[in-house]
């Protein structure tokens, strides 16, 4: 029960950050993943007082500097000796250090919470295996395995979620031009073009889902006084507002702004536009995807965006309470050959039709592949 408490916890938190901060959905495309940012450029390191050579800084939720953990994934998945300072805050403002180590073989995981003034007070060093990217439609997680005396051999290093139907509103109104003279706005429904003529348009789910990921990847929340100045002669100007939940956030910006949030954002601001040109599907395909967790009654019992510690942990509390106690969803799939799948197979289904209920839900299976 103390586990199921600390997630409810922590879902409770960034709900109220988001919030704060003034600022899948089972619908979409889950496989639709952020450009690389690997642009060869990168953010000013993250300063934290009395800690130093920050990498990485996880702000209950909100990340800087995620590029850098990326690179060291794919450092580590060619042998590329590395190092990474990751600091977490606490929800009372303590930071916890965790430094990663890989020596080309291992990765050594030193996790130092003796500035966290309710925690162990301790310095604790792990010896693993390896470091997974697990990526999912609402969140993606970075897990370090095979790691010794640990219950599940595993430790989760970092993990973004960027789930948009766990936000009470999510909309945007993008301005651009030489004079912003363009406008999209999906709070009102319009798009405003320079010649003046207004037209409505409407932002599919899936749409809207992969602009809100793309938005926590690059860190939206922050204050960016990281944009360069540009003064180029017929410069494209953008305005970007993005209203989330009671708050806003507004930034600006020029397409000339070489720096890593300037490129980050024109990216996104390009894909806003694209969208406006493509025809938005009304009621795109409904994705189940997560892991087996039990076969009963020829149907499969699947824990949706589960991560692998997730469902390590989940597989035994499932059978011991009930579905309620948990902030994931479940879904029983129909029409499935389950003797084709196991309990820990990760799966993605598409829906024939909508889900029915919930917790669990129930649906009838169209196509369903494993993924892991």
């Amino acid at each position: 029960m103390k586990r199921i408490s600390k997630f409810l916890f922590y879902f409770i938190l960034i709900f109220l950050l988001a919030s704060c901060n003034s600022q899948v959905n089972k619908i979409g495309n889950p496989n639709a993943n952020v450009e690389s940012l690997a642009t060869g450029k990168e953010s000013p390191k993250p300063y934290v007082k009395d800690v130093g050579n920050v990498d990485v800084l996880n702000t209950h939720g909100g990340v800087e500097g995620i590029e850098r953990m990326q690179r060291f994934y794919d450092d580590m998945k060619s042998g590329v000796v590395s190092d990474l300072r990751i600091v977490s805050y606490t929800i009372e403002g303590d930071p916890i250090v965790t430094d990663l180590k890989y020596n080309g073989e291992s990765l050594v995981v030193k996790n130092d919470n003796t500035r966290d003034e309710y925690g162990s007070g301790e310095i604790r060093t792990i010896k693993c295996g390896h470091l997974i990217e697990e990526i999912n439609p609402t969140n993606t997680t970075y897990i370090a395995t095979d790691c010794k005396d640990l219950p599940t051999g595993m430790n989760q290093i970092l993990k973004l979620e960027y789930n948009m139907s766990q936000q009470d509103l999510f909309e945007i109104d993008l301005n651009y031009g030489e004079k912003l003279e363009n406008e999209i706005n999906t709070k009102t429904g319009e798009i405003k073009k320079e010649n003046g003529t207004t037209e409505p348009f409407q932002m599919a789910d899936n749409v809207k889902q992969e602009l809100y990921k793309r938005l926590v990847f690059a860190n939206y929340l922050d204050d960016k006084e990281t944009f360069t100045s540009c003064d180029r002669p017929n410069a494209i100007k953008y305005n970007l507002k993005v209203y989330i939940n009671g708050g806003d956030r507004e930034i600006s910006w020029k397409d000339c702004d070489e720096s890593l949030y300037g490129l980050k954002f024109t990216k996104i601001a390009n894909y806003i536009i694209a969208q406006t040109e493509q025809l938005q599907t009304e009621k795109p395909d409904v994705i189940v995807q997560g892991y087996v967790l039990e076969r009963k009654d020829n149907t499969l019992l699947i824990g949706e965006e589960l991560n692998k510690m997730d469902y390590e942990w989940m597989k035994d509390e499932i059978k011991q309470m009930d579905m309620n106690s948990f902030i994931f969803d479940f879904t029983e799939l129909e029409g499935v050959p389950i003797e084709d799948y196991q309990p820990g197979d990760k799966i993605r289904a598409t829906i024939d039709g909508s889900i029915r209920g919930s917790k669990p839900g129930r649906a009838k299976v169209k196509e369903i592949k494993k993924i892991n």
